[in-house]
């Protein structure tokens, strides 16, 4: 026998890559025992001489025990019944337990009685992980191949941490960058009615756009956090940072260690993960398609106030 093991880190689990492992399982479990029962209906009739098995007193399971956010628990051992529940009841999910088992005689050299085999595959699956641990029989295939595909679907699973998780900064500044110049643009317009800082535009007029970059580059960061703050709180943990006596309350900054050390997997209050992920995306696109309006409409009401301050 040998044991081996998968730990997710760092990975982004979806709800279509599970069902793609889960239905390799299922398809397997359910090829096996189709052998064995036509191995079985083709032998018993013939002596034991002239009987061929590969899947000789074959037994086996495949369980799935769903743990839901109420805290209780169901059993299913019926393929179809437990995929409907995962797709239909994915929100109230917290964790599910895989038990996937077989055992068979293997025959020996010239048809004699041979090895006894036993298989087994298990899997926790929770919001941040997916453990994988498998007692496999030496030298057998059955299992094996699950394994080794389960195995390759989370090592090529995408990132967690990830572009938009790496540039956070970046991104909410690129978001907020068209907004924030327009309302840059109206703070230092309305500086224009004050009679002596229309006097000093007068003779430095390149301040004007020059305040109006500047304050808008300011205003970017805000306004860009304000718009992502909802869906990077749900993608990011949070770890106490410490205490502010100015504020008198603490404060929590990201915590990207435990971030790269987990997984997301898209279930139970992280099902909507991926939707947060696709709303900051969309943000950015609007964001950057909207930075040309922003710059043109700075640009003429600069050359109005030009003329306004002559």
């Amino acid at each position: 026998m040998s044991e081996m093991s998968i730990q997710s880190r760092n990975k982004i689990i979806s709800k279509d890559l599970l069902l793609e492992i889960f239905d390799a399982m299922h398809d397997e479990y359910e090829k096996c025992k189709q052998i064995a029962a036509e191995e079985k209906a083709k032998n018993e009739p013939c002596q034991l001489q002239y009987q061929k098995w590969t899947l000789h007193y074959f037994s086996g399971d495949l369980k799935f025990t769903v743990y839901y956010l109420d805290d209780h628990s169901v059993m299913y051992d019926n393929y179809q019944t437990f995929t409907s529940i995962f797709k239909n009841q994915i929100y109230s999910i917290k964790r599910i337990y895989v038990d996937y088992t077989m055992s068979y005689n293997k025959p020996g050299p010239n048809n004699e009685f041979g090895d006894h085999m036993y298989n087994s595959l298990h899997l926790t699956i929770d919001t941040d992980k997916v453990d994988v641990s498998a007692n496999l029989a030496s030298g057998d295939h059955y299992m094996e191949e699950v394994y080794n595909l389960i195995a390759q679907k989370i090592a090529n699973a995408p990132e967690k941490y990830d572009r938009l998780i790496r540039g956070k900064e970046f991104i909410n500044f690129k978001i907020g960058l068209p907004l924030g110049l327009i309302m840059g643009m109206v703070l230092v317009s309305a500086t224009v009615f004050i009679s002596q800082l229309r006097e000093f535009y007068q003779k430095y007029f390149f301040m004007f756009p020059a305040l109006i970059l500047l304050l808008g580059l300011v205003l970017s960061v805000f306004v860009g956090s304000m718009r992502t703050a909802a869906n990077y709180a749900k993608l990011i943990p949070k770890k106490y940072g410490g205490y502010d006596v100015n504020t008198n309350s603490s404060y929590y900054n990201d915590d990207i260690q435990k971030l790269t050390e987990t997984s997301e997997v898209l279930i139970g209050e992280k099902a909507n993960n991926q939707r947060e992920r696709d709303h900051i995306a969309a943000c950015e696109r609007q964001s950057m398609k909207l930075l040309p309006i922003a710059f043109g409409i700075v640009a003429i009401m600069t050359l109005i106030m030009f003329f306004v301050t002559r």
